[in-house]
Formats: structure tokens, C-alpha cells, sequence
């Protein structure tokens, strides 16, 4: 399977990698929002959307301070916005001592607007034997994808199609997600909701109450001395 694709291969170099492009042309542009509310909340929805790129840096101390100092620098000028109460920004020493964000492999991309964590989760699918569990992380791989892009993108329509050539590429073609595998639709080893639904319903005939036999006893007992 080959796709003719062509990428930008002028487009600025990413001031911190491990976010990706999109988050980059997101804070660049959060400045052209007119409406002081909406570029507020632009704003705080690119955070957001940079904590879910990078969940652990839940473990870091101030790590939401962390996450504006970096918004702000990679805007690559002030944002005007209101920065949370407790939150200190010094641009200067930021620029100056900015640690990278800790990743065990920064591998070169040609598509790293999607992140690190997409890059791993790839990678991992390569390395498995063809199978099930190779179909499974290569769907989870797809998955993240579109939860990324469908977050910046405040869950618009995503196009699939475009995401099933993004991973071809980024896996230097090893991993293909069939057309009718629906990215966000359950997969074959994940039972769909009503599924699970039928099952609970039979649990709970089975789990009916045992009849008293001796009271039934007892009934018919009764019930021949009338007679």
C-alpha cells in the first residue's frame, strides 16, 4: 500500500518537541482571537490539550506553572490572557534555563506534531509479532491519534482517512489499520457495550433465588388433607 503524501518541510522548528506542531500553531494563533473570553478559554483548552500530551508531568511540583511557562514560550510572545492566581511567569530565566520535558527516546520524526506518546505507542506496535495484540496496539496507537486531534481541533470532525496514512508513515509503513476497522469503535477483542449488557441480564437469571422446597412441601401438604 503506498500513499502519496507530501509534507512541509519549512515550517518553523518546534520550540519544545515533546508537545508537537499542533500545540505550537494553537499558542501561536491563540493571539488572534478578538473576544477576551474566548481567547481565555482558547487558551486554557491548549493546556489542557498539552497535559494530556504529557500526563505525567502530573508528578512533577508546580507542574501547571510548568505548563504556562512553556505556553508561553512557545507563543514566542506575551499571551493576553489571565494567568491563574499563584502562578509566577519569568520569561527571561525561562528561556535561559528551560529543562526539556523527561522522554527515555527522542527519536526524529517527520511527523512530530503528534507528540511523543503517539511515537511510543508506534513503536511498541512494530516491535510485536503480527497477531491480535499487534491489531490491538496498533488500533490504540490510531485511537490516541484521533483523541489528540480531535481535542485541539474542540472535537470537531476528525477525517480518519487522514490519520490511517499519518500512521503508515510515522511506522515507515509497517502498520496498516484497515479501512473497516472504525477508529473509536470498540475493536475485535473489545466486547461492545450491549455485549455486555446481555451478559449482566443473564447473571441476573442465574442468580434467581432458590425455590423453598420445604414450604412447597408444606402447601401440598395441606392442600391433600382438604381434599
Amino acid at each position: 500500500m503506498e500513499w502519496d503524501i507530501a509534507y512541509n518541510t519549512t515550517q518553523d522548528e518546534l520550540v519544545i518537541s515533546e508537545y508537537g506542531r499542533n500545540v505550537q500553531e494553537l499558542l501561536r494563533n491563540a493571539n488572534s482571537v478578538e473576544d477576551d473570553t474566548e481567547r481565555q478559554a482558547y487558551v486554557e483548552r491548549v493546556i489542557k490539550l498539552m497535559l494530556q500530551m504529557d500526563p505525567g508531568i502530573k508528578t512533577q511540583e508546580n507542574y501547571q506553572e510548568r505548563l504556562w511557562r512553556h505556553a508561553f514560550l512557545i507563543a514566542g510572545e506575551p499571551l493576553r490572557v489571565t494567568i491563574p492566581e499563584g502562578i509566577s511567569l519569568d520569561k527571561e530565566t525561562e528561556v535561559e534555563q528551560l529543562e526539556r520535558l523527561p522522554y527515555p527516546d527522542q527519536t526524529k520524526s517527520r511527523m512530530r506534531h503528534y507528540g511523543q506518546n503517539v511515537q511510543q505507542l508506534i513503536k511498541s506496535a512494530i516491535a510485536l509479532e503480527d497477531g491480535p495484540e499487534k491489531d490491538q496496539a496498533t488500533y490504540a496507537a490510531a485511537y490516541y491519534m484521533k483523541v489528540a486531534l480531535s481535542s485541539w481541533n474542540q472535537g470537531k470532525f476528525v477525517n480518519e482517512e487522514m490519520i490511517r496514512k499519518d500512521l503508515y508513515e510515522m511506522s515507515d509503513k509497517q502498520l496498516v489499520l484497515l479501512p473497516d476497522v472504525k477508529i473509536g469503535v470498540p475493536g475485535p477483542n473489545q466486547p461492545a457495550q450491549h455485549d455486555n449488557l446481555r451478559k449482566k441480564k443473564k447473571k441476573k437469571k442465574n442468580n434467581r433465588p432458590k425455590q423453598n422446597n420445604y414450604a412447597n412441601k408444606s402447601r401440598n401438604s395441606r392442600s391433600k388433607r382438604r381434599r
